[in-house]
């Protein structure tokens, strides 16, 4: 993880997120971020980015993701990354999807913040690439 000193990918500068451990060294070497141990920065996220982790506060239940190269007939595939930080919202249940954005949806409401990876697939369950 790595908090951002300058926005990359649509995520805005002050943000504690997580990409590819590529990316994330180049953006270190770069002056463009710091390593971080996290959490990481709960709330909606506007990127650019094909993949990435998203999180939600404690007594939240759903998280908005907005990226232009989202459509309604686009694939996702994402999962709860630290349900031992949480005991009751342990899975994303639900995956809502619009033009230019996804809602994750989790089965209960965290008691303590928890994050999402996610993922935009590509046709036939390929990733996409970042361009």
């Amino acid at each position: 993880m790595v908090l951002l000193n300058r926005a990359y990918g649509g995520y805005p500068a002050g943000v504690i997120t997580q990409f590819a451990t590529n990316i994330e060294a180049a953006l270190i070497a770069s002056g463009f971020a710091s390593n971080s141990v996290g959490p990481v920065t709960p709330g909606a996220v506007t990127t650019t980015m094909p993949s990435g982790r998203v999180g939600i506060a404690a007594a939240g239940t759903s998280v908005v993701v907005t990226n232009p190269s989202f459509t309604a007939e686009s694939k996702f595939s994402a999962y709860l990354s630290n349900a031992a930080a949480d005991t009751t919202a342990l899975y994303v249940t639900r995956i809502v999807l619009a033009n230019g954005s996804v809602t994750f949806h989790l089965n209960a409401a965290a008691t303590a913040a928890v994050a999402i990876d996610w993922a935009q697939l590509g046709p036939f369950g390929g990733m996409t690439t970042n361009s």
